[in-house]
Order: structure tokens, then sequence, then C-alpha cells
């Protein structure tokens, strides 16, 4: 059996109110974002054949906070969001590349979760928590939710847990 095969365009891109330095130097550089999106488009099953384009922003916590209220109605910043264009399911026209959304992450509201231990704390490292904040927005993007019911969350979270068990293990025995 053949896996599915696609083509992913994936820009990284780290706001001037988010520099690299808070992310230890730059620990998740653009290669490793654009291998953990890669990898939960995989195992999420995207279609044989997709050209799909995302969008992953590292942003600070002034403009995560303003897109949390502008979209979620949601007042002050949180560590990941999720802004879907075009559904894994939706039919495009032939050769059009899937567009598939984008994903934006705040670096100091994650570490501020770790420091204050209140969530991703099992990853224990500022990267850690952001590989899975990458993953976790990819995939909201492709229709998973964790908010809909228990099933669909331990279903999303395993789904989580098991690409970044993948690209972990891939990247430590290199």
């Amino acid at each position: 059996m053949t896996r599915p095969t696609f083509q992913l365009a994936c820009t990284v891109s780290w706001d001037a109110e988010s520099p690299r330095k808070d992310c230890g130097g730059g620990l998740l550089d653009d290669r490793r974002v654009q291998t953990l999106v890669a990898v939960a488009l995989y195992e999420a099953g995207v279609e044989d054949t997709d050209a799909i384009e995302v969008g992953v922003t590292f942003a600070g916590l002034e403009r995560i906070a303003a897109l949390n209220v502008e979209h979620r109605e949601v007042d002050g910043p949180t560590d990941v969001l999720s802004f879907p264009i075009d559904g894994l399911d939706e039919e495009l026209p032939p050769g059009m590349p899937r567009e598939l959304g984008d994903v934006v992450i705040s670096p100091e509201y994650v570490q501020r979760q770790l420091d204050t231990g209140t969530t991703m704390a099992a990853d224990g490292t500022l990267e850690g928590a952001l590989e899975r904040c990458v993953v976790h927005g990819v995939l909201h993007l492709c229709g998973f939710d964790h908010e809909r019911s228990e099933n669909h969350a331990q279903e999303m979270f395993g789904l989580e847990q098991l690409v970044l068990d993948r690209v972990r293990s891939a990247g430590a025995g290199a």
C-alpha cells in the first residue's frame, strides 16, 4: 500500500516582537517547523498529490492577544491560534493548491505556561512545547477539534503525540 504523497509550501515567519532568541537562540528553526507540519499533515491523512500551503508565524504577546480578541472574543493572549482557509474535504479546481491556513504561536506565552507549570509541562522545554503548539495548530487546520467531545479530544491529542514521537525519534537518530 502506498502512503499519500503531497507537495508542501510551508512559510515560517517571526514577528519583530517575537525574536528567535525567545526560542532559546533559534532552537526551533524553520526546517524543524516544516518537518513538524509535514508529518502532522501526513498523519492527518492528506490526499495523494495534494499541493498544500501552510503558514506558521511566531508572534509576540500583543499580536496574539489582539488576534484572540478579534477572532475568538477572548481577552488576553494564548499559546496557539489556527486560522483555516481551505479544509481538507473542500473540493478545489484541478491544479489549485490547497491553502490550508495559518498557525500563530506566542513563544513568550508558552514560556509563561512552562514557568507556571499550567500546561505542556510534560514537554519540559520551550522547544518541546513550541513543537507541540505547531502540531496542535496544524491538526486544527486539518479539521480536528478537541473541544467537540471527549472522543474528539482523545483522537486529536493521540495524533498530536504520535506526530511528536515520530519527529523526535527521527531527530534523535540523526
